[in-house]
């Protein structure tokens, strides 16, 4: 099973709770809710029907915006945003769990080029990649990757919506909620993918 897969189930379950969200802010009927179940499989509904859509629907909100206007948006950087690419000049120094010095021995002297740095730091993950702590770290990163691409997705069309729809009250105080989960989504992404580069070099 990839660890998309894995993080399959929260996402599906992240993309039904934003539609709850949404429709109480416009007085929807969400009552399907109670049709639903979590199990060892993730989340299942009594309709096939439902299960179908939101598992698409998902899937499709997923793969809207490219792997690397992801990381453009979440580092804040256009070209090479990845932290992979900053591993040996910024954050190699910046966690205590890591030696410089051993690096060196074993891999020769450190790239300085961001191209480079993200080269050699994605060579050592291939070395490390089925270690449990790599693998729960990059996993995490990925899950909060998606789900903070999912809900960018979502925040301008029902924020809209729900403007038009409701009214300027409730659109402000679903923007303002909506917005609040899209900064936490963000930061929990940039932590998650800094720490996995982290975790990487660390063991």
């Amino acid at each position: 099973m990839t660890l998309k897969t894995k993080n399959a189930p929260y996402a599906i379950g992240f993309t039904v709770l934003f539609y709850v969200g949404f429709a109480l802010a416009n007085d929807f009927d969400w009552s399907f809710v109670n049709t639903m179940s979590i199990g060892k499989d993730g989340f299942t509904f009594e309709s096939t029907v439902l299960s179908l859509v939101f598992y698409i629907m998902t899937l499709v909100l997923t793969y809207l915006l490219s792997a690397e206007w992801k990381h453009r948006l979440i580092f804040a950087r256009w070209n090479n945003p990845l932290p992979g690419s900053r591993a040996f000049t910024e954050l190699v120094d910046k966690d205590s769990r890591i030696s410089r010095g051993n690096l060196i021995a074993k891999y020769g002297p450190l790239p300085k080029c961001a191209e480079e740095q993200n080269a050699l730091w994605y060579s050592i993950y291939k070395e490390k990649q089925t270690d449990t702590v790599v693998l729960n770290s990059h996993g995490r990163w990925l899950l909060f990757r998606d789900l903070f691409a999912i809900s960018v997705v979502l925040f301008v069309p029902s924020s809209i919506f729900t403007f038009i729809y409701s009214g300027i009250p409730r659109g402000f105080v679903f923007v303002v909620l909506t917005l609040f989960i899209v900064l936490a989504l963000l930061i929990c992404a940039r932590n998650t993918g800094v720490r996995f580069v982290c975790n990487v070099l660390a063991r």
